[in-house]
């Protein structure tokens, strides 16, 4: 299904277009939200979702379905969980895509605590691509509201940032995604202090 979606705008659009009957899980993006709920510890199947939850996001109403059905904490809880790379940088990529211009949503994973499990994932991961999907959805989640920025700004993701710039200064991809979080970040007054201190003591 996954591949039919990306190869065929058509499977897209009937996927979406499939109204539910009374049985609140006929619709098949809700059999898939709960065919994932029901078999987190498949890797395999959740990593295939994931996928598919990502490609759907891309049209504005395959995220609000999404969203209304709950896919949001679902991927949160897959990042949290993952043990593999590609995994939690998948689960990542999806909740970017369907967050984007979805404040509500952004706000939601705000207040259950999505900062902190994607600065711990960065904490722990050397993957660059991982990296660059992390400073991908702090970016989307820190355009929400300036109360957002001011708390990515408060944890150790600046410094973290920064840091990752140095270390992966001949990757383009990862440059430009950190560079392009920063800039959303510094945009609250209190954040540019503690990047010029900071700036300071790495540069």
């Amino acid at each position: 299904l996954q591949n039919m979606v990306v190869v065929s705008s058509r499977t897209m659009k009937s996927i979406l277009e499939l109204q539910p009957a009374k049985d609140s899980y006929s619709n098949i993006l809700s059999l898939l939200v709960k065919t994932f709920e029901d078999n987190h510890r498949n890797f395999e199947l959740v990593y295939a979702i994931c996928g598919l939850f990502a490609n759907v996001s891309l049209s504005s109403k395959g995220k609000m379905m999404l969203s209304k059905l709950g896919a949001g904490p679902t991927l949160h809880k897959v990042m949290k969980n993952a043990k593999d790379a590609d995994l939690a940088q998948t689960a990542i990529n999806a909740l970017s895509y369907l967050t984007s211009k979805n404040r509500r949503l952004k706000n939601m994973m705000v207040e259950d605590s999505i900062i902190s499990t994607v600065v711990s994932i960065l904490k722990s991961s050397t993957q660059s691509t991982t990296l660059a999907a992390c400073f991908g959805l702090l970016k989307n989640l820190c355009e929400a509201s300036e109360s957002t920025a001011q708390l990515v700004g408060d944890s150790d993701v600046i410094l973290i940032a920064m840091n990752t710039i140095q270390v992966y200064c001949e990757i383009p991809d990862i440059v430009a995604s950190t560079f392009s979080f920063l800039r959303t970040v510094v945009t609250i007054e209190n954040n540019q202090l503690h990047y010029l201190e900071l700036a300071k003591k790495v540069l």
